[in-house]
């Protein structure tokens, strides 16, 4: 049902596909600025919602005012973040902060993505709930409420596999795409659990922080190897 309702053409791809070759500005952007305001996609006081990934065009390079997290429901899209080409496959998450540089190629009909628009303020519950181990998450959590760009600019969980991951972020689906009752306690819990998965699957993670990237190398190894691993 859910991908039922994500693959309608919507207003704005129709337009696209009768002519309009490029991106409607107007719907996302602010005067001569690259930068993708929250208040054109978000309802005056949320704090988060999604909207289908716009297929059909390129969506040429911009940032964001809010954290952008894109799921990949079915299909596969191509993004360039920060100048690294990212290829983004069904089940997958792309995590982009504030800072990052983001760039959409080209997606097919059968290409469905959703993107969450998320402002830092909805973390500020999660972040707490999560810890203080220094983690890639968790310090991209961090920069995003601080608005500031010293650690990965994004992050790229590949968990098509991993049930508990895909179940939870149906579940925000479909809670955003409904109007169901006490729906912001539910999508911060859900987000919460959903984090704290992610937090296990370091194996799963590709990050542009090559420090970090290393890091998670390390405890990747760990955590596979850690009966038998070598120091070396």
């Amino acid at each position: 049902n859910i991908l039922n309702a994500l693959r309608t053409i919507t207003q704005e791809e129709r337009a696209i596909l009768d002519g309009n070759a490029t991106i409607d500005r107007n719907l996302y952007m602010q005067g001569n600025q690259n930068r993708i305001n929250a208040k054109k996609l978000l309802d005056s006081g949320k704090l988060i919602s999604i909207r289908p990934n716009t297929r059909f065009v390129h969506f040429p390079e911009h940032t964001h005012d809010y954290v952008e997290v894109v799921y990949m429901c079915a299909g596969q899209t191509t993004h360039i973040v920060n100048g690294n080409r990212i290829e983004l496959y069904q089940g997958q998450l792309l995590f982009l902060s504030q800072s990052a540089t983001h760039e959409v190629c080209t997606a097919g009909e059968s290409d469905i993505a959703v993107n969450f628009i998320v402002l830092p303020n909805f973390f500020n519950g999660i972040l707490s709930a999560i810890g203080e181990e220094e983690t890639p998450l968790r310090r991209f959590l961090v920069d995003c409420l601080c608005g500031q760009s010293t650690g990965p600019g994004y992050l790229h969980f590949l968990v098509s596999d991993v049930l508990p991951v895909q179940n939870l972020v149906e579940n925000l689906l479909f809670t955003l795409m409904q109007d169901t009752p006490k729906k912001i306690k539910t999508n911060e819990m859900t987000m919460t659990l959903l984090f704290l998965q992610l937090m296990g699957l370091t194996d799963k993670l590709k990050t542009d922080d090559q420090d970090q990237a290393v890091a998670v190398k390390v405890l990747a190894y760990l955590e596979s190897n850690y009966a038998t691993g070598s120091l070396t």
